[in-house]
């Protein structure tokens, strides 16, 4: 897995937060992205061709602690 160096939007699917998107700097797929305290792990990132952006998505992790590295 590498991480990213650019910013990521990611869709959020499931939990609270559901259909909302939210931004992620250095993100890598595999890993968790907290937002509100709740946890989701990131599925997918993409490019946007011509663009230097990154989309991606999460899905809602019910009851796991963030990972820390």
């Amino acid at each position: 897995m590498t991480k990213s160096t650019a910013t990521v939007t990611l869709k959020l699917r499931g939990g609270p937060f559901n259909g909302q998107s939210a931004v992620a700097y250095s993100a890598e797929v595999g890993g968790t992205l907290v937002v509100n305290h709740r946890n989701y792990r990131i599925t997918s990132i993409e490019p946007i061709p011509g663009w230097n952006e990154l989309v991606g998505s999460a899905v809602y992790v019910e009851g796991q602690k963030p990972v820390t590295k």
